[in-house]
Order: structure tokens, then C-alpha cells, then sequence
């Protein structure tokens, strides 16, 4: 299957007296509607991996070197211009949720389409017919009713507000879906339900998703592929299946003293 994003050779160092690597010489290809699951510690470089592949780094005012393709293009290499066309077809799902609290559930869903409208239109928040209706739909898809759609975002629960930020991404019709711990700060049940909303995106529209996670509950139970990251190196990259789950632990969570 073709490669929808691969990375070579790619090190993200961030500035300071002292010069942190978060990254260093990490390669990862994955194809067209793979479901993968980077691992791993605080502190491993799985934020920065997704905010590499997106470009989001430039505004921690990191050195990046390497190459990332995204459907070809060099994202590193990419203008303005160009970099933004690439990011309307990366959907980014952050694990602070990033809703305007004071604004209703569905506006909110419509910002993911701000990239491609009008300069006018972006300014004013003025969204067509057909973009309104699409919103509505995202969102009960990801299971929350239309009779909510014009609460205001700030009365939802963290799981809502995290199910309006995928639907936000839906609006974008995405190629790849980039996921930054997007259940940690939820309850079991709930992050369980946020992750069968993924799962059930990518098996349905082949959606490319890579989704990064610190439980390894989670991990095991959702991950079609296993991408494990350590001191800013991959160690692991295999199918669930290949994978030796208490190694696998061992090598990226470490022993607790005393088991």
C-alpha cells in the first residue's frame, strides 16, 4: 500500500542554555488508512513527532532536520502557501480540546473548515448552508444530538468538548488524523468511547490516524500498528501482533521497585 507520510532521518532539537533533543533520527513510513499508536513515557517525543509532522514545532522555535513527505510534499521544504493547503488535509486533535468555551458546539465544528473559506468569510465566522449542515452531521456523529448543537461548547464535559474537537477535524475532510494524548485527561469509560470514535472514523472512511497514548491499556487494546518511542527514539515499530506485551512494558514504561 502506498505511503501517505514518511519521515527520514528527522531531529527536533529545542533551544535553551542547554539544548534539549527531543527527536533524533527517528524514520517512520505509514501507509494510506493505517490506525497507529505511538507509545511511550512524558518526555519520549511522542508531542513533538506530531507537531513535527504538522509544522507545529516552528512555534516552540525548534531546529528540525530530516524530511517529512506528506502525500509527496515535503512539509519542511513547503512555502506558506503551500504549507497551508497541506494543513487543511491534517486533521490536529490536541489533548487540551482547544474549544471556545463561549461559543456554541457547532461554530466551534465549523473552524475546521476556516482554512478554506473566503478571506472575508474567515474573518466574520460567516459559513454557507451546506458547511452548517455538514457540522451538524460531524457532530452527531461523534455522539452528541442535534437538539445541543447551539449550547454553548463551555457547558460540555471533557469528553464532549474532545468529541467537538474530532468532529472539527472531520469538517476538514482530512487525509491524516494527528491525535496528541487525546484521552488523557479523561475516565477510563469515557477515554474508551473517545477511542471508538476513532477506530470506528478510520475503519469506515480509511482515515490514516496516528494517535499518541501513554496507557497501556489503551495502547494494546486499540492499536492496529505500535510505534514505541523512547529518549526521542523509536524502539518498537511492529504490528500488535508481533509484539511481546510485558517486554514490550518493560522496555517502554520501565518496572515499578518492588514487582
Amino acid at each position: 500500500m502506498k505511503n501517505i507520510l514518511s519521515i527520514k532521518n528527522l531531529s527536533v532539537v529545542y533551544p535553551g542554555v542547554r539544548p534539549v533533543t527531543a527527536l533524533e533520527n527517528v524514520n517512520l513510513d505509514v501507509s494510506a488508512g493505517e490506525f497507529v499508536v505511538v507509545a511511550g513515557v512524558s518526555g519520549s517525543g511522542k508531542s513533538t513527532l506530531l507537531r513535527a509532522i504538522n509544522r507545529l514545532t516552528e512555534n516552540d522555535r525548534a531546529r528540525v532536520t530530516g524530511s517529512i513527505a506528506f502525500e509527496g510534499k515535503d512539509v519542511l521544504k513547503a512555502s506558506r502557501r503551500e504549507l497551508r493547503e497541506l494543513r487543511s488535509y491534517i486533521g490536529f486533535i490536541f489533548q487540551e480540546y482547544n474549544v471556545v468555551e463561549r461559543l456554541p458546539i457547532s461554530t466551534n465544528a465549523l473552524t475546521g473548515t476556516l482554512a478554506t473559506l473566503g478571506t472575508w468569510r474567515s474573518l466574520w465566522a460567516r459559513f454557507p448552508k451546506d458547511r452548517r449542515e455538514s457540522a451538524h452531521r460531524a457532530l452527531e456523529r461523534v455522539g452528541i444530538p442535534l437538539p445541543r448543537h447551539s449550547d454553548r461548547a463551555g457547558r460540555l464535559s471533557g469528553g464532549q468538548k474532545q468529541r467537538v474537537g474530532i468532529a472539527r477535524a472531520l469538517m476538514q475532510k482530512p487525509r491524516l488524523i494527528l491525535a496528541d494524548e487525546p484521552v488523557a485527561s479523561l475516565d477510563p469509560i469515557t477515554a474508551n468511547l473517545v477511542m471508538n470514535i476513532f477506530k470506528k472514523i478510520n475503519e469506515e472512511e480509511s482515515i490514516t490516524t496516528i494517535i499518541n497514548l501513554h496507557d497501556p491499556v489503551l495502547t494494546f487494546k486499540y492499536g492496529k500498528r505500535i510505534v514505541g518511542l523512547k529518549q526521542g527514539r523509536i524502539i518498537y515499530d511492529k504490528p500488535i501482533a508481533a509484539i511481546n506485551r510485558e517486554t514490550f512494558e518493560e522496555d517502554i514504561y520501565g518496572t515499578v521497585d518492588g514487582d
